[in-house]
């Protein structure tokens, strides 16, 4: 395999990557705030708990993606 192909396969793969975990780290958000919003509205704790249960994830999700910025 020419190293050209090659970088150009690891830069395909890398970017892959990077694009799916920076697309869910910036998406999650408004999904928690559209959570915390109804729960405003409603007052049913299950989107509050669904909201706080998020964050974790956002934090992780967004993490691995600004690192595997290209």
């Amino acid at each position: 395999m020419d190293d050209l192909i090659a970088a150009r396969m690891q830069m395909a793969v890398s970017l892959g990557f990077h694009i799916v975990f920076a697309c869910i780290g910036m998406t999650m958000p408004i999904l928690m705030a559209f959570s915390e919003w109804k729960w405003l509205r409603t007052g049913r704790q299950e989107f509050m708990d669904v909201a706080k249960a998020w964050s974790k994830g956002v934090a992780i999700f967004f993490a691995v993606g600004a690192v595997s910025g290209t």
